[in-house]
């Protein structure tokens, strides 16, 4: 009994531990803007900061087989929001990054950031006990990654109208036994983290260029337009034929049965028969010309007779 626990915990440890995440995108910052970004006064800050999270969770792929069919539809993809917690910690990082950054300031501010995170494929360990490691075969000696992709926009006001600053990146996570190692310094919940810090400074440093670009002041941002759905559209109910007879007869006025009947048509007699070979003329008979007889109106030549 104690050999059989003794494997199961091990198998347990190895499958929380023989993972490693990796990031990547379009997330570096870049020095210069950063030195010049902190050490800028002239720069009006925002007063505050509006943090959204929505994303669009895991799926395994043995979900996906059969959509599009006739017999399973494929569902509208509609985006998840995140939990109260991750969003309220989200918050917390991106309002200390921008007033780390000199970009927001609640008292001495103006105008209103925007941040709103879309994720992309985000899973749980919930999701791979109940799908990728059990329908994935030897996951940990044969290695297999997961992605998922982090989208963030800022939108701001200036003087000139509304801007939109995009930030991009991604997480990798490699499931082997050879990743266990690893682990310790790239567990997931920790490369996310690290991401998306990340991604607010390189968001910070792209609000503060765009700002500086367009007169270090920011401006009153719009009110959000509000979403739109798509309501299915009920038919009303179904128009009557427009008819005057009855189910049983046609539009004559005689019965079903009666007009299935095939009645045979007169045949067109408008075409000409043609006469029996006694009856048709004789051929005209070809007289032939009169023969030249001028020859029996001449008189002989006389014969002289001989001495």
């Amino acid at each position: 009994m104690k050999k059989y626990e003794l494997l199961f915990t091990l198998a347990a440890l190895v499958s929380l531990t023989g993972c490693a995440s990796f990031n990547s995108g379009d997330i570096k910052v870049d020095r210069e803007t950063a030195m010049a970004m902190l050490s800028d006064r002239a720069v009006v800050p925002f007063s505050d900061i509006q943090v959204s999270w929505q994303g669009f969770p895991y799926r395994d792929p043995s979900e996906y087989i059969g959509e599009g069919s006739a017999s399973k539809p494929k569902p509208a993809a509609k985006p998840v929001p995140a939990e109260p917690g991750e969003t309220a910690e989200l918050a917390r990082d991106a309002k200390a990054i921008f007033k780390e950054a000199g970009l927001y300031d609640r008292e001495k501010g103006r105008g209103a950031l925007r941040l709103q995170l879309t994720s992309f494929g985000r899973w749980t360990y919930g999701d791979l006990f109940r799908s990728f490691l059990v329908d994935t075969g030897f996951i940990f000696i044969i290695p297999s990654s997961l992605r998922v992709n982090y989208f963030l926009t800022a939108d701001f006001a200036t003087a000139a109208g509304p801007v939109r600053v995009e930030t991009e990146g991604r997480n990798k996570t490699t499931f082997h036994l050879l990743m266990a190692p690893l682990y310790p310094l790239f567990t997931p919940g920790r490369r996310e983290n690290g991401l998306l810090k990340q991604m607010l400074w390189r968001s910070a440093t792209d609000v503060y260029s765009r700002l500086k670009a367009s007169g270090g002041a920011p401006a009153e941002l719009p009110a959000k337009p509000a979403p739109v759905e798509k309501t299915p559209v009920l038919s009303g109910p179904p128009v009557p034929p427009d008819r005057t007879w009855l189910p049983d007869q046609t539009e004559t006025g005689e019965s079903a049965a009666d007009a299935a009947k095939i009645v045979p048509q007169p045949p067109d007699k408008t075409w000409v028969v043609p006469a029996k070979q006694s009856d048709a003329p004789a051929p005209a008979q070809i007289k032939p010309a009169p023969a030249d007889r001028a020859w029996e109106t001449k008189p002989a030549p006389e014969e002289t007779p001989d001495d």
